[in-house]
């Protein structure tokens, strides 16, 4: 019964009551040893105090010595000097007498009285006799004076040097019964000491030795546990202090590791089967990719293309419009050089006719880019369906995931390896859902550079048709000036103001052929971009059937570990 209260009580509690036994036992032993200390810090004191009477005596034959030295030396210099060190002396010795006599036992009190009754004479014997005569002293009243001075010295040396002994051999004494105590008091401080030891050694040992026994059939329980064997017996332990709380919790963990087990193996079926349908629609989106980045590189081609026959287009406007301004200016010599201006009017009018032709090409080319950019939205718009579809398959992946590293964390120790499988396949969900988020980014900026090149598309297609119409303008024009170079000498001022028109003509048509070649050139520019994100977002979709097929060789490897415990 009384072995059964003392299982019931906490690990902690039985320490603790150790701790006070032994606690207690030390207590009564710094008790007695304080009585001991406490003898002992007195006659310290004592010593303390008696070696001070000691100091002070040496301190009190010193200061009457130095009275007795300024006597004569006051008696040959009559100094003022002398006779204030002679009273700071007596000043120091009178303070020395008074710290010291409080302390003097009863044989060192008469021997103390003598000594002042000594100082007493001195400093009568100096401010009655030396002070008034030292001017009108002569040499045999200095020796008497000397002679009488000498011996209250000697006397009231002998008497402070007996006076220290006393206090020294005191001082000894006090020092031989303060060491005694101490050593008693060490004494009873090993004693107790031991003994506490030994006694807090002995139920330590005999409660560790019962913790022990219980702690031996956890281990191989959680032995088996770690070894997959979930249908052992469970534990019993009779007592409600920590080793039956953990022996409890020991068989609920087995039981909740058992359920655990089974509901991660529905779960990586689920993954297992997940992990195919996401495999599948990367493989869609990547050949969806392949098919875009094939039509954007045939564009870039066209855009090139178009690029290059502008700027050739924007040379030829630019040296026709050269000549045009040159023909102004030497309108004076137009008779002189009509045979030269016949052959530079036909040559302009082929060079129109040239003109005409690539405008009309560049025309074609830009209905069939606006064409390819609007198939080119409905690809990416394509894109972002699956994209979304493979982002709720990858939120579903990392919230079951998440569930069983819960369920891992509940387990403890038993679930740790499960938890870094369910930790693998929460990160393989989030790099899937970091790829899908830069797929989206990079279909957002495809749309954003789509809708800008469609933009300026539209706008190059309408500048043209103004260009188209304003080359069959200047077309007509040169034809006009064909049928008419005959009739052009009669009509010298009418040719001035044609070539005027013509040349206000040619700058607007080179104009708009250098905003044909700038739409060109961004075009192009445009499509390379547009085919390099592309590219990026194939690999990306490369790389998400990857995760796919990891993520699932994973649900095939946690099966795997799943079987090797033993549930039933």
């Amino acid at each position: 019964m009384n072995s059964l209260r003392w299982r019931n009580l906490s690990i902690g509690l039985k320490y603790t009551i150790i701790f006070l036994v032994m606690a207690l036992v030390f207590f009564m032993a710094i008790l007695a040893a304080y009585f001991y200390l406490s003898g002992a810090q007195e006659e310290m004191r004592e010593t303390g105090t008696k070696n001070e009477v000691a100091n002070n005596s040496g301190e009190l034959v010193a200061a009457y010595q130095e009275k007795y030295m300024l006597i004569p030396e006051y008696i040959l210099l009559a100094d003022e000097e002398m006779l204030s060190a002679y009273l700071e002396a007596s000043k120091e010795l009178v303070a020395t007498a008074k710290e010291m006599k409080p302390h003097l036992s009863e044989d060192q009190v008469p021997i103390f009285e003598n000594m002042i009754k000594n100082n007493d004479q001195l400093d009568q014997y100096f401010f009655s006799t030396v002070v008034p005569k030292v001017q009108d002293i002569d040499t045999e009243e200095f020796a008497a004076l000397q002679i009488e001075v000498n011996s209250l010295k000697e006397e009231t040396v002998a008497l402070g040097k007996k006076l220290q002994a006393s206090a020294v051999q005191s001082s000894k004494g006090a020092i031989t019964s303060a060491t005694e105590s101490l050593a008693k008091t060490v004494f009873v401080l090993l004693v107790s000491a031991t003994a506490s030891l030994i006694l807090s050694l002995i139920l330590l040992l005999w409660t560790s030795r019962s913790i022990s026994s219980s702690l031996k059939r956890i281990v191989q329980k959680s032995d088996e546990i770690a070894k997959g064997h979930l249908n052992t017996e469970p534990l019993t332990y009779k007592g409600k202090d920590e080793i039956g709380q953990l022996s409890d919790s020991l068989n609920k963990m087995g039981d909740s590791l058992k359920l655990t087990l089974s509901e991660v193996a529905d779960l990586s079926r689920m993954v297992d089967s997940q992990s195919a349908m996401l495999f599948s629609a990367s493989e869609e989106v990547g050949a969806g990719s392949s098919q875009m980045a094939i039509t954007i590189e045939e564009m870039t081609q066209g855009a090139a293309s178009q690029a290059d026959k502008a700027s050739i287009i924007s040379h030829n406007t630019r040296s026709f419009s050269t000549d045009i301004i040159r023909a102004g200016e030497h309108t004076k010599e137009l008779d002189r050089f009509s045979g030269e201006v016949l052959e530079v009017s036909t040559r302009g009018y082929l060079q129109m006719t040239e003109s005409m032709k690539q405008i009309e090409r560049i025309h074609l080319v830009m209905e069939g880019s606006l064409e390819k950019i609007k198939s080119l939205e409905e690809k990416t718009g394509s894109i972002t369906a699956l994209v979304g579809a493979i982002q709720s398959i990858a939120d579903q992946t990392n919230l079951l995931a998440l569930n069983a590293s819960i369920e891992a964390a509940r387990a403890g120790e038993a679930g740790k390896g499960f938890s870094v499988v369910a930790s693998e396949v929460r990160k393989l969900s989030e790099q899937v859902g970091h790829a899908v988020h830069d797929i989206t980014t990079i279909v957002n900026v495809i749309n954003f550079d789509t809708a800008a090149i469609s933009d300026d598309l539209t706008k190059g297609y309408s500048e043209v048709a103004k260009g188209t119409e304003t080359m069959q303008q200047s077309s007509q024009n040169f034809h006009d000036i064909k049928d008419r170079i005959d009739v052009m000498f009669s009509k010298i001022q009418a040719i001035a103001s044609v070539f005027a028109l013509i040349e206000q003509t040619s700058q607007e048509i080179n104009t708009s052929v250098e905003q044909i070649a700038q739409i060109s050139e961004l075009s192009a520019a445009g499509s390379e971009e547009i085919s390099a994100t592309v590219l990026e977002q194939a690999q990306s979709v490369h790389s998400i059937s990857g995760s796919a097929k990891q993520l699932s060789e994973m649900a095939e490897k946690m099966n795997a570990r799943i079987q090797q415990f033993k549930l039933s």
